[in-house]
């Protein structure tokens, strides 16, 4: 096996696919899937939007595939994702699901947050 990602991972989920883990039974910490073993993601361990291996992204829990629609193709939501990595966290207006929604729909929002999502409103398309 060689040092790239997808020679280690088990399982390959094709590219601009929408993972998800449950995290301490509560929410869902999401990404988008690139196609190669790995996944990008909004993470606030590592303070920022990130592509790691999927056991990174997972930290050992199941992983779930979820079903979307959008216009646009897999490969155009990695594209989406990429051009984010480097972008800081933040809870309240650039969480892991602000990241995932904006790169499928070009609309940040969080549905975990309810009432507190402070993009909520905010149509401007900006993550």
């Amino acid at each position: 096996m060689g040092d790239y990602p997808y020679e280690r991972a088990a399982r390959i989920h094709p590219a601009g696919a929408l993972l998800a883990v449950r995290v301490r039974g509560l929410f869902d910490h999401v990404g988008i899937a690139t196609g190669y073993g790995t996944v990008i993601h909004s993470s606030a361990r590592l303070g920022s939007v990130q592509e790691t291996d999927l056991a990174e992204f997972s930290g050992g829990r199941a992983v779930r595939q979820i079903a979307y629609r959008t216009p646009i193709s897999g490969a155009q939501v990695v594209v989406r994702a990429r051009g984010r990595i480097g972008q800081r966290y933040n809870l309240l207006v650039r969480n892991c699901e602000h990241f995932v929604s904006w790169c499928l729909s070009g609309q940040a929002s969080s549905r975990q947050l309810g009432p507190l999502d402070l993009r909520m409103g905010d149509r401007r398309g900006r993550p």
